[in-house]
């Protein structure tokens, strides 16, 4: 159960205990514009999100939802008559827009054009995720705390108590990847519930469609204009997780690929622009106060992006292509009465490879604390079990991590996929074939082929290698366990928290002088802005 009551701290806003405030932005100034974009969801589900942020907005505040790229009027009447019955006080604006291009990027940039520009901030929702009772409070109180910053990157969270090991593997990114003090001030976006100032966001020229994963390329430009970030430690709203384990990793996939677009641009880009003798993007290109940063802290910047980019990422699709390589050659060899014995050495390099890799994220994971579990349940217990069962669920990602980004490097394109939201009725043996058929099987097969070629009763016997395949197969047979249990027959639904069904109500604020502020009012950008995806944003 969500606890709603929230006592934010300097540490929970992303500031040291010991740092002096900067001078904050009165709350009087910010107005929040929630933005969600759909796409064919359950419109109970969407419906159910914007209530829980009516129960939180303010006045001055709007929701603006932007249905796109299906035809299904099932889908999208519904949520249409539910914002058209709502009183214009709420400011709930809904559209429908058959096709956009530029994937999600396409549908926010339309809803950049569109905002009230009296809002000084977006709030990018996405449609499954519900705000907590203290959402807004804590989003001004950071904002106030971080009055120079363009991003405010609050976690993902979810509901789903059934899935706890796929929650566990997910929040592992928030929880301690961009928990640490590095990333943590330097943090790219990772889409819902961030929070960007309008004007900036304008400046940089909206959102890019030029990647899977526009929140993070957004990030990246966002920086490389001397633009600042934090992630806001304090769970604010909780989402559903995807209701299959094939929607688990396709969504995985995305984020794979679309990263790894971003950071083969990033590491290739410079490197043209300088071949080229083109100048680097810098703040006084787009009016922005400059900032300077010395040759450390660029490196330090350089060192967060690459972590956070490659964060679902692994570099072991190598080592599995000369695996299996290895194995042809070795099985070849058999068949032909030849044996080479002398490859075996190139097997033992390729499971050290993977010996580091597993050793890695196994550490990592053992080291999750769990701070954000802690906040919405005082009494959870990050246990050994618990680290051991996520690591675990990690692995089914592996080949996926390992091999699915290679395209990117010949420029392929690929369509952006959305996580289906719908619940699906599936008998218990449809069940076990669809989680069978999801996931990725290419290590189980490398190392049953490899434990039968080095195999005690083999030619190319070797009991070291020999123990390295079984190991590495009972991995992946256990981590598919861990799996099949989340996604099993006997999965119940997701539990709602407890913000869920008080009546809409419109909260009791005191007037806004903000929006005669300059800050909201006025903008600098001009009137159209291109960006290099071939796509133009009208302000």
């Amino acid at each position: 159960m969500i606890n709603t009551t929230k006592t934010v701290s300097r540490r929970m806003l992303g500031m040291s205990p010991t740092t002096s405030a900067p001078k904050s932005v009165p709350a009087a100034t910010i107005a929040f514009s929630f933005q969600l974009m759909t796409r064919a969801e359950p419109p109970a589900m969407v419906i159910d999100t914007i209530k829980s942020l009516l129960r939180i907005k303010s006045v001055h505040d709007e929701i603006l939802i932007i249905d796109n790229n299906h035809t299904d009027k099932a889908l999208y009447e519904p949520l249409e008559t539910f914002c058209n019955a709502l009183d214009a006080e709420h400011k709930v604006r809904f559209y429908h827009i058959d096709s956009i291009a530029g994937y999600k990027a396409g549908a926010l940039n339309r809803a950049l054009a569109w905002m009230d520009k009296r809002c000084s901030h977006i709030v990018v929702v996405d449609s499954d995720y519900e705000a907590l009772a203290h959402a807004r409070e804590t989003m001004v109180q950071a904002i106030e705390a971080h009055p120079e910053h363009t991003l405010l990157q609050f976690p993902q969270f979810y509901r789903d108590t059934a899935l706890g090991d796929v929650h566990s593997e997910l929040n592992h990114y928030f929880n301690y990847h961009l928990y640490r003090e590095s990333n943590r001030t330097r943090a790219l976006s990772t889409g819902t519930y961030a929070v960007i100032r309008r004007t900036h966001l304008i400046h940089v020229g909206g959102w890019s469609g030029a990647s899977l994963t526009e929140d993070a390329q957004m990030g990246i430009l966002m920086h490389q204009r001397g633009m600042r970030s934090a992630f806001i430690p304090t769970v604010i709203a909780t989402g559903l997780l995807p209701n299959t384990l094939a929607d688990l990793l396709n969504q995985r996939r995305r984020w794979v690929y679309g990263n790894m677009q971003i950071l083969c641009r990033y590491v290739a880009e410079p490197v043209w622009r300088r071949l080229r003798g083109q100048p680097q993007p810098t703040a006084a290109h787009i009016h922005m106060p400059s900032v300077t940063h010395d040759a450390d802290e660029r490196k330090r910047y350089q060192w967060a992006h690459l972590s956070q980019l490659s964060a679902w990422v692994n570099f072991t699709g190598l080592l599995m292509w000369v695996h299996a390589a290895t194995v042809m050659v070795l099985l070849l060899s058999l068949i032909l009465g030849n044996v080479h014995t002398s490859l075996l050495s190139i097997l033992a390099a390729v499971y050290t490879g993977y010996a580091v890799f597993l050793g890695r994220r196994l550490w990592a994971y053992l080291h999750d604390q769990a701070p954000l579990n802690s906040q919405v349940d005082s009494g959870y217990q990050h246990n050994l079990r618990a680290r051991v069962r996520a690591w675990l669920m990690h692995l089914n990602f592996w080949e996926l991590g390992a091999l699915c980004w290679l395209p990117v490097l010949w420029g392929r394109q690929k369509p952006f996929v959305c996580t289906p939201k719908q619940k699906q009725d599936q008998t218990r043996t449809a069940l076990f074939h669809a989680n069978s058929a999801a996931l990725p099987k290419l290590l189980l097969v490398l190392n049953a082929l490899t434990a039968f070629l080095v195999a005690p009763f083999s030619a190319l016997s070797s009991p070291v290698l020999f123990a390295c395949a079984l190991t590495v197969l009972g991995l992946k047979l256990l981590a598919a366990k861990v799996a099949f249990s989340n996604y099993g027959f006997a999965q119940t639904a997701p539990t709602q928290t407890a913000v869920d069904k008080p009546t809409i109500r419109k909260p009791a604020v005191t007037p806004i002088a903000a929006m005669t502020d300059p800050v909201i009012n006025k903008v600098s950008a001009p009137s159209t802005v291109s960006f290099d995806n071939k796509k133009t944003v009208n302000f």
